[in-house]
Parts: structure tokens; C-alpha cells; sequence
């Protein structure tokens, strides 16, 4: 009998960062439209204009996450900057802490030596709980990347996901992240990158965010460099 109750406080002391975080997530529609300033280095070095944008969907264990990024700047009649970014991801959550994933990713930027690059994946992750205000999910998965390259022809070939999305609810309004991903593709063309991110309050629903990505390509053409960066600051509303 002592061994079953003990049994039954270990899983509901486990459970219970699982149960809080959850309960902190709002059911239906919720996102924020984000305007303000990026700097970006690399094969690009400008001050442009920037723009982050999200919509997100719960309801049971059914979400679904859209995300958009657009940079532009131009010095003089010429463009320094033109980077657009959009993410579709939908999940599925089959156990309390297990689910099965979806996702579409276009990414435009001729500064980084691609005319663009389209990701689709299918995969599982999993969450973990260090405390009742972070969640760290990880996740893999397999699918496909058509990208064309400047200077050659447009290809498609076999490739996986390894991802790690890491939230800490640092208060009620503040918010930290960090998510890191590598995209192994057939070929070697391969893409690691990083995005850290960092959401304040200021009054009502309007916010500040900051942050700071950081990509690397295996495969560019001359001219043009592995690694670029961006760093931006926005005014973001919450809603």
C-alpha cells in the first residue's frame, strides 16, 4: 500500500509543471503583429526594416503555429536587405507529453546565396519540464527540402529535422526562448540555425521583443557567406 501511494505522488509531482504550463496556455486564437528595426551581418550588412508576426491555435490537443518575418532596407536606390521568412506548424498531442507534428517552411533571402528554400517535414517530439514556468520540447522528423540556389537550377532532395524549442515563462508577461534546429539534407546542403528571443511588457498588450538569429549554410555560392546573423528590436501587440 505504502509503495502504491508513493507511486502515485511521484507521477503527480512529475505532472504537475506539465499541468501548470498547460493551463497557462490560452484555447482558440491568440498572436501579435511586431514592427521595428533589424541589423543584419554576413553577406548582408544593413539597418532595415523589420516585422515579426505570429498566429496560433489550441484547442485540445489540436495547435497550430503561423509565423512571418519580413527585413527590407535600401541605401541609395540599392536593396541591402530583403529577407522573408514564413512557418506553418501543426501539431497533435496523442500523450500528455508526446506528440506528432507537420511543418512547412519558405525562407527567401538572396543575401544568404539562395533564391529561396522550401521545408517540409512530418515527425515526432516529445516535451520535458525542468519547471512548472519552462518547457523544453524536443523533436525530430523526416521529409523533404526543394531550394534553389543561385547560380544553379532549382533541386529536390530527401532530408530530417532535429530540433530543440526551449520557453521560459520568465513572469506573467515576460517570456524567454531559444530554438535551435538543423536541417540535414541529401547532398549536404545542410542549415543550422538559431533563434533566441527575448518578450517584455510595456502597458496593456503592447510589448517589446528582441531578437537575435543566427544561420548557417554548408553549401553557398562564392561570394557569399556561411554564416549571417539579425538582430532586431520591435514594438509588438499582443493579442
Amino acid at each position: 500500500m505504502r509503495k502504491i501511494a508513493l507511486s502515485i505522488l511521484t507521477i503527480s509531482v512529475l505532472s504537475t509543471p506539465a499541468l501548470a504550463w498547460a493551463a497557462s496556455q490560452p484555447q482558440g486564437f491568440s498572436g501579435n503583429v511586431g514592427l521595428g528595426f533589424s541589423n543584419s551581418t554576413g553577406t548582408s550588412q544593413a539597418l532595415s526594416i523589420n516585422t515579426e508576426d505570429a498566429l496560433n491555435w489550441l484547442r485540445g490537443p489540436w495547435s497550430n503555429d503561423t509565423s512571418f518575418a519580413y527585413n527590407y532596407a535600401r541605401n541609395s536606390g540599392v536593396v541591402s536587405a530583403d529577407r522573408l521568412a514564413v512557418s506553418n506548424s501543426t501539431k497533435y498531442r496523442w500523450r500528455k507529453n508526446t506528440y506528432a507534428y507537420g511543418t512547412l517552411d519558405y525562407v527567401r533571402n538572396h543575401f544568404d546565396g539562395y533564391f529561396y528554400r522550401v521545408d517540409e517535414f512530418a515527425g515526432i517530439g516529445h516535451y520535458l519540464y525542468p519547471d512548472e514556468n519552462m518547457r523544453l520540447a524536443l523533436q525530430a522528423g523526416v521529409g523533404a527540402r526543394e531550394s534553389h540556389r543561385i547560380g544553379y537550377a532549382a533541386v529536390i532532395n530527401p532530408s530530417a529535422q532535429l530540433a530543440a524549442k526551449y520557453r521560459w515563462q520568465i513572469s506573467k508577461g515576460a517570456l524567454l526562448t531559444e530554438d535551435l534546429e538543423a536541417v540535414l539534407v541529401e547532398g549536404g546542403a545542410n542549415t543550422y540555425q538559431s533563434l533566441l528571443g527575448l518578450n517584455t511588457p510595456l502597458v496593456g498588450a503592447l510589448g517589446m521583443r528582441f531578437s537575435f538569429l543566427a544561420t548557417y549554410n554548408t553549401q553557398v555560392p562564392v561570394g557569399y557567406k556561411a554564416l549571417n546573423t539579425l538582430t532586431a528590436v520591435n514594438l509588438v501587440y499582443h493579442f
